[in-house]
C-alpha cells in the first residue's frame, strides 16, 4: 500500500516530470515507495472489500430452529464444509416468521466462488435457503 506522498519519487519519473530526462532512458532505475501512514481501519477494510470482490468473504442470512442446538447445527454444518464463521449474529424479536425460528446473519472467510457454491448447495439441501449477500444487494437496487 502507498500513500499519495510515497509515490512522489515515481511521479517525478513519469513523461513531462522533472526526471522525465534522456540520460535515465533505458536505465534500470530503484525508486523507494513507501505508505506507512495509513490507517490500521481503513486498510482493513480496503482487505476486507477484496475477499468479499474475490468471493473469499460472504455474508448470508439464514432462518435455524430457536430450540437449543440450532444455531450450532448451522455452525457445524458451515465448519464441515471448510467455512470459516468471521461474525454470526442472531435476529429474534423482529421476525415476521415462526416463533420458533431465528434468523442468523452470518460473515464467513470462503475460499473463492467455488467453495461459495459449494456451501451454498450444501446449505440448501439441509433446508436453510440462504439469502447471500449478493443476492440480498439485487433486491435493495
Amino acid at each position: 500500500v502507498v500513500e499519495g506522498g510515497g509515490a512522489s519519487g515515481l511521479a517525478a519519473l513519469l513523461p513531462g516530470a522533472q526526471l522525465d530526462r534522456p540520460e535515465l532512458k533505458g536505465k534500470n532505475i530503484v525508486v523507494p515507495l513507501c505508505g506507512g501512514n495509513i490507517d490500521t481501519t481503513v486498510l482493513g477494510r480496503v482487505l476486507e472489500r477484496g475477499l468479499a470482490a474475490d468471493n473469499r468473504m460472504k455474508s448470508l442470512v439464514a432462518m435455524v430452529s430457536d430450540r437449543p442446538g440450532g444455531i450450532a447445527k448451522l455452525a457445524t454444518l458451515l465448519a464441515d464444509h471448510g467455512a470459516s464463521i468471521k461474525d454470526m449474529y442472531h435476529e429474534r424479536a423482529f421476525l415476521h416468521s415462526n416463533i420458533d425460528h431465528v434468523r442468523v446473519k452470518c460473515v464467513l472467510e470462503l475460499q473463492g466462488k467455488d467453495h461459495a457454491k459449494e456451501l451454498k448447495r450444501a446449505l440448501e439441501e439441509k433446508g436453510y435457503n440462504p439469502v447471500w449477500d449478493d443476492e440480498e444487494r439485487k433486491t435493495m437496487i
